[in-house]
């Protein structure tokens, strides 16, 4: 072939890839959320989606894939198609916790943070038909009659909660493990659990009571809850969950994702339902999120093994 021929066919390739990038996204998005609907990411998710698919002119479908804390459809999503279509919202747990704790086929690489969207500190609930009314009555019953904590699965931040309790408390608190939030909630209204850990919307969703505020500070939008430091146990637990795509997912994608989703966090619609909600919103962009999560997975790693949670 001639060289000018080579040439040109060289750069009509690139045009066309670029025109390409430049029409993205030209069909629907998927997001899944590796919890059972109405799950404590599942609500956010949705959130972001409804604004985002405004931005980006196609419909943006949130899917449920739950099982093993989140890593089945973590899995999953690491081995989609990396192409833009391919899309996750999943939380600190499920990406810097699980791959330590269980040795799943994806890790710290398999994944393109496209952007932190919701950070909150975790707060100690109970329901209230428990009889448990305050941290002392909390207390009391771990380190007497014993009790039982609820939440996704073993290696979750719920489960770490837990793990941290009884060492607050120098007791051992039986875990419960469920697919999710939702169903963390159904083993409280049903008696077969004391306890769980939850957002700041634990009261306005599920009418459950707060004993307690893992973190260093009273929040804002629960002035009441005293934090575990006041009790002589300080704590910071923050749950943080974002928007990622496969490792693999173009850059020119990226950047369109990560602006769509800057855009969908800033407008009303977004941030009136994150506030009837009692979500606390907190944007990272791609590059911020990307470095913040490397640092957390090292992080939660090391937690665990101190924590003598991994097997070496």
């Amino acid at each position: 072939m001639p060289k000018s021929l080579g040439l040109l066919a060289a750069v009509s390739m690139v045009l066309a890839s670029t025109t390409a990038m430049a029409d993205y996204p030209e069909r629907a998005v998927t997001v899944m959320v590796p919890f059972i609907a109405g799950g404590g990411a599942d609500v956010p998710a949705r959130f972001l989606a409804a604004e985002m698919e405004k931005e980006l002119g196609q419909t943006v479908i949130v899917t449920n894939v739950a099982g093993a804390g989140g890593t089945v459809g973590a899995t999953q999503l690491s081995n989609a198609e990396a192409d833009g279509y391919n899309l996750g919202f999943m939380p600190v747990g499920t990406t810097t916790t699980q791959p330590h704790l269980r040795g799943t086929s994806y890790g710290v690489d398999s994944f393109i943070p496209i952007c932190m969207v919701a950070s909150g500190p975790f707060y100690l609930v109970v329901d209230p038909a428990s009889g448990i009314s305050s941290w002392d009555d909390f207390a009391a019953k771990a380190t007497g009659e014993g009790l039982t904590f609820t939440g996704a699965a073993p290696g979750s931040l719920a489960h770490v909660t837990s793990v941290a309790l009884g060492a607050m408390l120098d007791t051992e608190i039986q875990y419960l493990p469920t697919k999710g939030g939702g169903d963390a909630v159904n083993e409280l209204k049903g008696g077969r659990a004391d306890a769980t850990a939850w957002f700041s919307d634990y009261d306005v969703r599920f009418g459950l009571n707060a004993l307690a505020i893992f973190a260093p500070e009273r929040s804002e939008l629960q002035p009441e809850v005293p934090t575990t430091g006041e009790f002589g146990h300080p704590s910071d637990i923050a749950v943080w969950m974002g928007l990622f795509a496969p490792a693999g997912t173009p850059d020119d994608v990226v950047a369109r994702l990560d602006s769509a989703c800057e855009t969908a966090m800033a407008t009303d619609g977004f941030k009136g339902n994150m506030e009837k909600a009692n979500r606390e919103i907190r944007h990272m962009n791609s590059a911020d999120f990307t470095a913040f999560f490397r640092e957390a997975f090292e992080a939660n790693g090391e937690l665990l093994r101190n924590a003598g949670l991994v097997k070496e």
